[in-house]
């Protein structure tokens, strides 16, 4: 059952022509001229759905909410009741930004017939704001795993009581962090998909990221990396693991089913996994809070409000900037002209 984080159209605040006014199509007159912030007070909502493939779509009709749920402020059910697609979607970027590697894919979400929020390929930040730059799609296909964060079922994490696989992790357990001693884990969500194409796992081989063992990740999920030379030297940045395919090492690797795990913690943390470092879900500031019941039950314990909750552990670079830096270290050659970069991950 795949999980993504949404929010909710109640939760922009929008200036210009209105880009969610359709329940079919983009609107054009929004390019160059609308743009958008995500009320600072705003918490990202969670989406459970069941489906029978992989791929989040428009038109599919087995796109379907798992648990009942309110969303912006909308009662819906489950099942038949609760069809969910992305009917259009557009490219934004942060406002003041000229730069295409700062582009982000907005899926905008339909409930029921009528849009009512928006996903998004990268993390949106509540409180900035983001301007229109483009349509993307009215007729989006996006993989699940592009906009989630996962690790494969098997994967080892580090616990207080030693290494766990991920799929046996339980709310309450004690994972180590790099920053922050022994931290709960506050829900596990688990889901299985088709392993091909843009759902294909991310393979590390061992030792590529200090991990002991083969290190197996959705494209989406991030790791540290500190490079040795460039404008990031020195710094500990999180990158996505799919921008690193191509290094020695980190390949694709189609598979006919995989099961992915999410593990959310009270903060955003960098844990270990097969010992490499990895984070965990970015989540907003009161997301746990807003679960529903039925998704996990095991949230119901009262979290403290604490601002650090939806602040990233490390600087995270977007995908085409990591791709554009890696293309500049081994000065333009292709993918396989790797062995003078000077990149150290993980440690």
């Amino acid at each position: 059952m795949p999980t993504f984080g949404a929010w909710q159209l109640s939760d922009l605040i929008i200036s210009g022509p209105d880009p969610f006014g359709s329940n079919a199509v983009a609107n054009p007159d929004t390019v160059g001229a609308t743009t958008f912030t995500i009320n600072p007070a705003a918490s990202l909502r969670f989406v459970t759905l069941s489906d029978d493939d992989s791929i989040f779509e428009d038109a599919d009709g087995d796109q379907e909410l798992v648990a009942p749920m309110v969303f912006d402020g909308v009662s819906y059910g489950s099942g038949g009741a609760g069809d969910v697609e992305t009917e259009y979607s557009y490219v934004v970027r942060p406002v003041g930004s000229n730069d295409p590697a700062d582009n982000i894919t907005i899926y905008v979400l339909e409930f029921e017939g009528d849009v009512h929020g928006i996903a998004s390929s990268e993390r949106l930040l509540a409180g900035r704001d983001y301007q229109i730059v483009a349509i993307e799609s009215d007729d989006p296909t996006v993989a699940y795993t592009a906009m989630a964060v996962c690790f494969a079922a098997g994967t080892l994490i580090a616990t207080r009581r030693g290494p766990k696989p991920v799929e046996t992790l339980q709310p309450g357990d004690k994972l180590q962090t790099s920053d922050n001693g022994f931290r709960p884990v506050d829900w596990v969500g688990r889901w299985r998909v088709n392993g091909r194409g843009r759902s294909a796992p991310v393979r590390i081989a061992p030792g590529v990221l200090n991990n002991d063992r083969a290190l197996y990740l959705s494209g989406q999920h991030r790791v540290l990396l500190r490079p040795t030379a460039g404008p990031l030297v020195g710094e500990e940045v999180l990158v996505a693991a799919k921008t690193l395919v191509g290094l020695p090492g980190i390949t694709r690797l189609p598979c006919k089913r995989i099961e992915w795990v999410h593990v959310l913690m009270p903060e955003h943390e960098v844990i270990f996994a097969e010992n490499a470092r990895a984070e965990s879900l970015l989540a907003g500031p009161r997301a746990l809070s807003l679960i529903e019941p039925q998704q996990a039950q095991a949230l119901r314990r009262e979290l403290a409000e604490d601002p650090l909750h939806g602040l990233p552990a490390r600087p995270i670079v977007p995908p085409a900037k990591v791709e554009r830096m890696i293309l500049s270290y081994r000065g333009g050659k292709g993918p396989a002209a790797v062995a003078g970069l000077k990149l150290t991950l993980g440690t």
